[in-house]
């Protein structure tokens, strides 16, 4: 909510550039304070492979696209386009990592993604100039952000074998995002409205905490769930921002929400309470 709102003041990619440059510094403050240093030691060339491979596909190209869909399409239309990640997840999982849900399991993912789904189908809500061309653009980007997520936790479940510390993979992969996207920005002249951009009084202090609360703590807790648990549960998880933006809408902003996005939402839960409970 928070990128979606800055990024429609200075543009999605300065954004995404600011985030990752102050997410950096938080992981940093971070992996000071848990893991007794300031950056990763003892990571094999493997591992910096895979996490870089992670870093790129997700970070740099799926977050690119996904912050380009932001400000097309807002935050919750954005977001329920990753509802697509756990299949696409689960289904690359089984083929690479030879994980078997049990049918359990299965059912909870078709119905936490079914009940995101009745969300997404709604109409009632869409702004008019959600139309045609402009919204084809937004929901491909959106799309093209879900790819980039599916290949970000399959790349980086590589790395974190054998209890290779999450922190760690954090900030590998988002200081390899810095650098790339950096200069990127170099090369097309851009580094300094960037900083200007990011500057801004009404924009430098939310910039600020959202990158705290999610290239910093989201990555390092999304890097943990990929580690921990099986990948297509993890990002069964990761699709509930769509409906707790819809909760969010209906009692903070006391926006109409329809029988449609509470049914959806309690599909949902049921669907993420099935995978655990069972």
């Amino acid at each position: 909510m928070i990128f979606s709102n800055i990024g429609g003041k200075i543009g999605a990619q300065s954004v995404n550039r600011g985030r990752l440059l102050w997410s950096i510094t938080f992981l940093t403050l971070l992996h000071w304070i848990l893991e007794g240093q300031p950056w990763p030691h003892s990571t094999t060339p493997e591992q910096i492979g895979w996490l870089a491979l992670s870093s790129v596909l997700g970070l740099v190209i799926g977050d690119a696209m996904l912050f380009q869909a932001f400000v097309i399409l807002g935050a919750r239309l954005s977001m329920l386009m990753m509802s697509s990640v756990p299949i696409m997840g689960t289904v690359l999982a089984w083929f690479l990592f030879d994980e078997v849900l049990t049918p359990v399991q299965i059912a909870g993912v078709a119905l936490g993604v079914g009940g995101i789904l009745t969300v997404i189908m709604m109409r009632k809500g869409r702004p008019a100039n959600l139309e045609g061309r402009n919204y084809l653009i937004g929901i491909l980007c959106g799309l093209g952000g879900a790819v980039g997520q599916v290949a970000n936790l399959i790349t980086a479940k590589y790395a974190l074998v054998g209890g290779y510390s999450a922190l760690s993979a954090a900030w590998i992969r988002t200081l390899i995002a810095v650098v790339l996207i950096w200069a990127i920005a170099a090369l097309m002249g851009r580094v300094r409205r960037t900083i200007v951009a990011c500057l801004a009084p009404d924009v430098r202090g939310w910039l600020m905490l959202g990158a705290f609360i999610g290239p910093a703590m989201g990555i390092w807790l999304s890097m943990l769930a990929v580690q921990n648990a099986n990948v297509g549960i993890a990002s069964t998880l990761m699709a509930t921002p769509p409906v707790l933006l819809i909760v969010y809408e209906g009692v903070v902003l006391r926006r109409p929400v329809g029988l449609q996005a509470v049914i959806g939402t309690l599909m949902a839960f049921a669907g993420v309470a099935l995978l655990f409970l069972f």
